[in-house]
């Protein structure tokens, strides 16, 4: 049997669906593991030490009307996450959303979850008329870079600093790189 027809298997009965409050423990464990744990190809240990997030700020996220987070969901348990915050319009009249807190856990990387949480995001997004899909990969990381240009994100050019507490950084000056990804067809 393939790998690919097998990766496809493992997910049957995935269930993609809105995160709860009951979640927000599961939650921060799964994104700290994914972010900050050792093993599994996302893990940023080598590059930044601290918290990935905590309970208030995905509660936050819950209660923002203008985030929707979504959870992967197989057997009963949570295996990942992300979130898309609609920005306000642009001055060109651009409406974008932003991904982020984007985990899959590492016992279920490589099987096609974390494709399948993407694209169910940036749909519900383009239904909603967002135009563009945004991110910001954290830079010295080329093959998360190339995960997102594989799924249709290109470098936009742009780069700010990282978001979190800049003391954690094991790279002194690392930044995030944004990529943006067009929802809309021209």
């Amino acid at each position: 049997m393939s790998s690919h027809r097998t990766a496809v298997e493992a997910l049957t009965g995935l269930l993609l669906r809105d995160a709860h409050e009951s979640d927000v423990d599961t939650l921060v464990e799964l994104v700290q593991v994914a972010y900050r744990g050792e093993g599994g190809w996302t893990t940023e240990a080598h590059l930044v030490d601290g918290h990935r997030t905590d309970a208030a700020e995905v509660r936050t996220m819950l209660a923002d009307p203008a985030v929707t987070l979504q959870v992967a969901e197989l057997d009963g348990e949570l295996l990942g996450c992300c979130y898309t915050r609609r920005e306000p319009t642009d001055p060109s009249g651009i409406d974008r959303a932003e991904l982020g807190l984007f985990a899959v856990h590492p016992s279920a990387q490589g099987r096609g979850l974390g494709g399948r949480l993407l694209e169910a995001q940036a749909e519900r997004q383009r239904a909603a008329g967002a135009d563009a899909l945004s991110i910001q990969v954290l830079q010295s990381r080329p093959e998360l870079h190339a995960w997102y240009e594989r799924h249709g994100f290109t470098r936009t050019g742009h780069s700010v600093p990282f978001a979190g507490n800049a003391d954690w950084l094991k790279v002194a000056g690392l930044g995030m790189d944004i990529m943006e990804r067009p929802l809309q067809s021209s």
